[in-house]
């Protein structure tokens, strides 16, 4: 009797032994972005926390978006428990899905998986707004009148006698009182000249 409660001792004791390790095994306790999150933002990275170090020579993250395409960069970065991995810019609205594969300390893999949402609000491109703008100078600026040429002075079209510049009919106006006096002056010496010859 004493011999069969010692073998079953000895039993629960084992039992208890190799669960204990088991139990001690790395697993994920956080993660940045939150696992089901809808972000209004782009983030530039993924953070896991596992609740031991982690060994660097055996960790990966991969996150992969809208379309299967990959948007993790680069290797992940690993600071005892810390995990991280940068990801591309300009990610688009869309479901993510990050996977994980690292090895604890102890040995033992740990794969994962979870998933996140960015649904970023359209805002205005600096391209549409420059087209804005654009439309809006077009719209407020008014045509520029025509300018109405002035017609060159002709002396020989009495027409163009209102358009005459001042100088040049004050110099008219001289030339023909100059050819008058000397017209006046010629007659009256005329007349003079004739006077003596009939005396």
């Amino acid at each position: 009797m004493k011999r069969l409660m010692l073998i079953a001792v000895m039993i629960c004791g084992t039992a208890l032994f190799a669960a204990a390790p088991a139990s001690a095994h790395s697993e994920l306790v956080s993660s940045d972005p939150p696992a089901d999150a809808t972000l209004d933002f782009a983030p530039i990275g993924v953070g896991l926390v596992f609740n031991q170090d982690i060994n660097e020579s055996f960790a990966t993250i991969s996150v992969v978006g809208p379309g299967d395409t990959q948007w993790a960069q680069g290797t992940a970065t690993v600071e005892g428990p810390d995990v991280s991995v940068l990801l591309e810019d300009g990610l688009p609205n869309g479901e993510y899905t990050v996977g994980y594969r690292v090895t604890s300390a102890d040995g033992h893999p740990i794969t994962g998986s979870y998933g996140f949402s960015v649904d970023v609000a359209a805002t205005a491109t600096p391209q549409d707004a420059a087209a804005q703008q654009s439309q809006s100078g077009a719209t407020s600026t008014s045509p520029t009148p025509a300018t109405t040429a002035t017609q060159p002075y002709d002396p020989n079209n009495p027409s163009a006698s209102e358009d005459r510049p001042p100088k040049q009919n004050t110099m008219m106006l001289l030339s023909i009182v100059g050819l008058a006096v000397l017209g006046l002056g010629a007659i009256a010496l005329t007349l003079v000249i004739r006077g003596k010859n009939k005396q």
